[in-house]
C-alpha cells in the first residue's frame, strides 16, 4: 500500500470521491473507446470495492455489480455478492436481468507472487468473466477484461476474437508502469 501514497491517480481517487485508482482506468478506455452510454446496462465482475460501477453510473447507465467479496452501497448499482466461475451466480444475475449492453471485469486473482501461476490464475480468471459475459452480453455490446500479461495471453485473444467485430489490447495511462495488466477491450458482440 505504501506505494499508493506516491501515486497520482491514488490520490485522485481519494479526492473526486472514486473508491480505487481503478476508477480512471475504465474513464480513459470508456474515452478511447466509447463503451458506456446513458442508459446502457452495464455488467461490472470483479466490483468490490466499486470504482468502476462508480463510473458506469456517472455515466448514465443502469448497473449490476458482482463479487466474492462484499461492496458497499451505490446508488444506481444492484449487488450480486457471488462467484463468477460458478453457474448459481449467473442464475442471480440473470434474475435482474437477462441482457447487458456492456460486461466489464477488472477482477484480479488471488496474487501468489508467482509470475506464471498468477498469469495463470488470471488467464482462467478472464475465461470465467467471457462465458459469463457470452450468455448475457446483447448483440452488438461491449466486453472488457483484465489479463495479467504472459504466455497464454496469445490463445487467449484468439478465444476471445471470433466474437467481437472491434478487439485489441489495450494498456490505460493509469496502469502502472511496473503492473502486468492489460485489458482486452471487445466491441461488436456476435456469436460466431
Amino acid at each position: 500500500m505504501a506505494r499508493d501514497h506516491r501515486d497520482y491517480y491514488y490520490w485522485q481517487a481519494k479526492k473526486l470521491g472514486y473508491r480505487s485508482r481503478a476508477a480512471f482506468k475504465l474513464l480513459q478506455m470508456n474515452r478511447t473507446f466509447k463503451l458506456i452510454r446513458d442508459g446502457d446496462w452495464v455488467l461490472d465482475l470483479g466490483a468490490s470495492p466499486g470504482g468502476w460501477s462508480q463510473v458506469a453510473v456517472e455515466l448514465g447507465a443502469k448497473v449490476v455489480a458482482v463479487d466474492i467479496n462484499p461492496m458497499k452501497p451505490i446508488e444506481g448499482v444492484t449487488f450480486v455478492r457471488g462467484d463468477i466461475t460458478k453457474e448459481e451466480t449467473l442464475n442471480e444475475i440473470r434474475k435482474i436481468r437477462e441482457k447487458f449492453d456492456v460486461v466489464l471485469s477488472d477482477a484480479s486473482p488471488k496474487i501468489t507472487g508467482k509470475w506464471t501461476i498468477d498469469h495463470l490464475l488470471s488467464i482462467d480468471l478472464a475465461r470465467a468473466a467471457f462465458n459469463v459475459a457470452r450468455q448475457v452480453l446483447k448483440e452488438g455490446g461491449s466486453f472488457v477484461v483484465k489479463i495479467f500479461q504472459g504466455e497464454e495471453i496469445q490463445n487467449l485473444f484468439n478465444e476471445f476474437k471470433p466474437f467481437f467485430r472491434f478487439k485489441k489490447f489495450h494498456s490505460p495511462k493509469a496502469s502502472r508502469k511496473s503492473s502486468a495488466e492489460i485489458y482486452f477491450v471487445g466491441k461488436g458482440f456476435k456469436k460466431p
